[in-house]
């Protein structure tokens, strides 16, 4: 909804620190997998009430934990879910009204800046530690999507036109911009070599890391690709409207195979491993595939609206509808489930615990039982 001093382990899919998580879907890769292992169910460990509602996924740096409440405010909590400092963001309208700022995408956290990105198209670099604005950027265009990191690189993808921004992450200055190309939705992954995103334009955009256009791997006329797009390795797995899964080869630029589980669209952000795809579709399903070829090796009915799934170890951490799952990755099936509220966001992967974001206006973590030294959660 992935940084400091880590950027090799970042660009591997399955090397994160067991702490970190500082973009929505796990690293720069946005592989979503992470190497902590879960218990077969989960406790509440603790909830941190925010106010307003929480729509995007949490993110953290390690030492702390950052999320956007409705009303333009951004919060850092420690691991344990204590408040450590609040940020509030607003605007003057034409009318001369002071408004919240909105902002829809979730954050990204790397080398001590937590960074901000609001619907107006400005952004936001703050001090991680204490909250403080250090440069503010504005884009000239909309930013829904997280923003993405590479080394000390901030990438920015403007929805309007389909334009990628690379800014000083420590200055906020502009390094380079590419040309318009469709209005994006989505959020850019980033490999070793390759910057990619889906547009409406129904294909895969391919960038060098330095925003050299290399290629455009069209995917067919319905196949507008909404969601985040995955990086591992030099292919790219991303879903599309008429509700495929797509892998592509970012070298040769063509398409390795397409797995047509779903007939509704998949915008979900996949989790990629080393042989399987793991994403949702808004049929209601979580869709496991082998990585090689696209064969369904398994599905799971949420009988609800499944969004970006996560890896943890042996298990996949899956959400929808407000409901909160644990399945075996070998097989899909359930392990454990909970209502945490009507609605909730991807899951996050911090420190050995699920922190989820709700409607509700809460923020809360699961993960092993509380031990004596824990403070007690009422479940």
């Amino acid at each position: 909804m992935i940084w400091s001093k880590l950027i090799p382990a970042l660009l591997c899919c399955s090397s994160l620190c067991r702490a970190e998580w500082p973009t929505y879907h796990g690293n720069a890769s946005l592989c979503g997998v992470s190497k902590t292992e879960l218990p077969d169910k989960l406790h509440l460990r603790w909830r941190f009430n925010a106010g307003g509602a929480v729509d995007a996924t949490p993110v953290s740096d390690g030492n702390r934990i950052y999320f956007t409440a409705k009303g333009g405010t951004v919060f850092a909590l420690d691991v344990k879910g204590a408040k450590l400092w609040e940020a509030g963001f607003k605007h003057t309208n034409d009318a001369g009204q002071e408004r919240p700022e909105r902002i829809e995408a979730s954050l990204v956290c790397a080398e001590g800046f937590v960074v901000v990105g609001t619907v107006r198209g400005v952004v936001h670099g703050l001090d991680a530690a204490t909250g403080e604005t250090k440069w503010s950027y504005d884009s000239g265009g909309i930013i829904v999507g997280s923003p993405n990191v590479a080394g000390t690189e901030l990438i920015l993808l403007d929805q309007s036109e389909g334009s990628l921004h690379a800014l000083d992450l420590h200055t906020g200055k502009l390094r380079w911009k590419t040309e318009p190309i469709e209005r994006c939705d989505g959020v850019p992954g980033i490999g070793k070599q390759h910057l990619v995103f889906g547009s409406c334009l129904a294909a895969f955009h391919v960038f060098s890391r330095e925003g050299k256009p290399l290629r455009d791997v069209e995917v067919g006329d319905d196949g507008q690709v909404a969601g985040g797009v995955a990086v591992s390795g030099t292919q790219a797995f991303g879903g599309t409207r008429d509700g495929a899964m797509l892998c592509v080869d970012l070298d040769s630029g063509e398409l390795i195979w397409s797995s047509e589980e779903s007939e509704e669209q998949t915008f979900t952000t996949p989790a990629v491993t080393d042989d399987r795809v793991i994403y949702g579709s808004d049929d209601g399903f979580i869709y496991a595939v082998n990585r090689d070829d696209g064969s369904l090796l398994w599905s799971f009915n949420t009988e609800g609206i499944p969004y970006s799934a996560a890896v943890a170890g042996d298990k996949v951490v899956a959400v929808a509808d407000g409901y909160l799952f644990l399945l075996n990755l070998n097989d899909g099936k359930e392990l454990w489930s909970r209502e945490v509220s009507d609605d909730i966001t991807s899951p996050a992967l911090i420190d050995a615990m699920v922190v989820v974001g709700a409607d509700d206006g809460t923020v809360s973590a699961w993960g092993p039982p509380l031990t004596a030294r824990d403070s007690n959660v009422d479940e």
